[in-house]
């Protein structure tokens, strides 16, 4: 037998060796990953970023990350300006200076170059596609109507073929736009701000009702419940510092003669001597409110300006964004279409927890039977239980996320991410109510239960800011056309303001957008008289997109 040419160095221990092939292995490997990753890129993924805000909030363009002084709460403003003012989302206070919040890049979407090679775009799918008008620009926008649809955008809504075409929840939950945050909430000694989740009972004055808030928390006893079988209540209004379209009216039987009547309107008042009705545009203004209140003692006329100014601050949910500067972010349209989120521990027993939300005409219960070991849908109006399913037994083992929202005309409840049962559609009202302006509450009965973490999602409202194709009259779109718009509606230069001749088809779309990836953000380093800036990760904008 001849002597192996392989000869083992007597210097070199067995654990030597081992180290070493194991840092061969590790290098091997890395090699590997990164020939991997850049194949994966080449061929099947790739990197854009973006640059404009027309998907805000869902993805953003060049921004500041600004932090609301009243409430703490985080939220991203358009581009890099130093002048611009923002006004906080969450809770409305105005005049933010910027200046001091740095600049970040928009956000760098890793994009699947090769799915729709095998299959179409989908409904309410994020696409990446070259600009119809500028073929060498990529447009990131959310697919809503298909090859040889007839599409109309009604009330903000999307119509396909007449009928009013609902979102799934995933694609809900992709495309909410935050309303209000209960971790994140200003002072209540702020002179023109009052709590928008208010315990029932205590508003009215009356006996406690077995809630209580503590530090964002809301939790019921039976120990403090006069009534066991009695739902007792705690419910959301949305609260509004200043400002908005909206109308408010409260009863006055005379304006007071030393106070000069406002023939043509005293600030946003004026007074219907005829119907006896004092109407207030917008909400009343704190300031004003207390210089209507010193003029006169008249005790009918100061009631009637204190609640005037409390329900004149209750207003619609409308369709403003915190995003945009100016005009676009104001929100000029009431929004219905809701979804209610929080996380909700249950303990067994005989009681019941209730959710109960409405868009102005229909209102529908989510009632959490501990008892039956049930949930139901109950339409209110009617009383029928419309869906019943098995009581998740998470809940009793607490919290758990609950989703409870009423969009497109559909409601649906989520325990847990998964959906309890299937989504109720119901039809169009012959007449709509007023949008309303408490749109959710909880309730419970006979048990101990803790609500937190209490969010308020709306729905986009596509509106005809940006272009009137598709809102006007229907779009009758051919067997390759495809429409597209943005989640950031009043600034979106997408499908509705493009000719009958720019069209959208499958030859231009460049991929799916699967997840916001290598987020980063502007952090100034200083050292003596020299400054500079640097860029530093910021993984909590990375995320999957919907």
């Amino acid at each position: 037998m001849s002597e192996s040419s392989e000869k083992t160095d007597p210097a070199v221990s067995p654990s030597d060796r081992r180290g070493s092939d194991r840092l061969r292995t590790v290098i091997e490997m890395g090699v590997s990953l990164v020939i991997l990753v850049g194949l994966f890129r080449t061929f099947l993924a790739g990197g854009y970023m973006i640059e404009t805000g027309s998907m805000a909030p869902c993805l953003m363009g060049d921004h500041r990350q600004v932090v609301c002084p009243a409430c703490r709460y985080s939220f991203a403003v358009e581009g890099v300006a130093k002048s611009i003012k923002a006004v906080c989302p969450n809770c409305g206070q105005n005049h933010i200076a910027v200046e001091k919040f740095p600049r970040n890049e928009g956000d760098h979407l890793l994009v699947h170059r090769a799915l729709f090679e095998f299959r179409r775009p989908r409904r309410w799918e994020v696409v990446v596609f070259r600009n119809p008008n500028k073929p060498t620009q990529a447009y990131v926008k959310r697919l809503v109507a298909l090859p040889g649809e007839s599409l109309q955008i009604i009330d903000g809504d999307i119509y396909i073929g007449g009928t009013l075409r609902a979102k799934g929840y995933a694609t809900q939950r992709g495309i909410g736009i935050p309303v209000y945050d209960h971790d994140f909430r200003p002072s209540n000694n702020e002179p023109d701000w009052q709590p928008r989740w208010v315990i029932e009972s205590q508003e009215a004055g009356q006996p406690e009702s077995g809630w209580k808030e503590t530090g964002g928390k809301f939790r019921f006893s039976t120990k403090k419940q006069d009534h066991a079988s009695e739902l007792a209540w705690v419910y959301y209004r949305n609260w509004v510092r200043r400002g908005g379209m909206h109308t408010t009216k409260v009863q006055l039987t005379h304006w007071p003669e030393s106070l000069e009547r406002p023939q043509s309107g005293f600030g946003c008042i004026t007074f219907e001597e005829d119907a006896q009705t004092l109407v207030c545009r917008g909400a009343l203004p704190f300031e004003q409110r207390n210089q209507l209140l010193a003029a006169t003692r008249d005790p009918d006329f100061r009631g009637a300006i204190q609640r005037l100014y409390e329900e004149s601050h209750v207003a619609p949910v409308t369709d403003g964004y915190g995003y945009n500067r100016g005009h676009d972010g104001q929100g000029r349209h009431e929004v219905r279409d809701l979804m209610f989120t929080a996380n909700v521990s249950l303990h067994d027993g005989p009681g019941t927890f209730v959710v109960a939300i409405t868009d102005g005409t229909e209102e529908f219960h989510c009632l959490f039977d501990l008892a039956q070991k049930q949930v139901r849908l109950i339409h209110t109006r009617t009383g029928r239980a419309m869906r019943t399913a098995p009581l998740s037994d998470e809940l009793l083992h607490g919290p758990v996320r609950v989703d409870v929202s009423l969009m497109d005309r559909q409601v649906l409840l989520a325990v847990g991410g998964k959906l309890a049962f299937k989504p109720l559609s119901y039809g169009a009202p012959v007449e709509r109510g007023p949008t309303p302006r408490r749109p959710v509450r909880f309730g419970a009965a006979g048990t101990e239960v803790e609500v937190s973490s209490l969010r308020l999602f709306r729905d986009v409202y596509y509106s005809d800011d940006i272009g009137h194709h598709a809102i006007e009259a229907p779009v009758q779109l051919q067997s390759n056309q495809y429409f597209v718009l943005g989640d950031n509606s009043p600034v979106s230069k997408d499908s509705r303001s493009w000719s009958s001749t720019t069209v959208l088809t499958d030859d231009m779309f460049l991929g799916k957008p699967l997840a916001v990836h290598l987020p980063s953000r502007n952090r100034r380093i200083r050292v003596g008289n020299w400054q500079t800036e640097i860029r530093i990760p910021e993984f909590s904008r990375m995320r999957y997109i919907h």
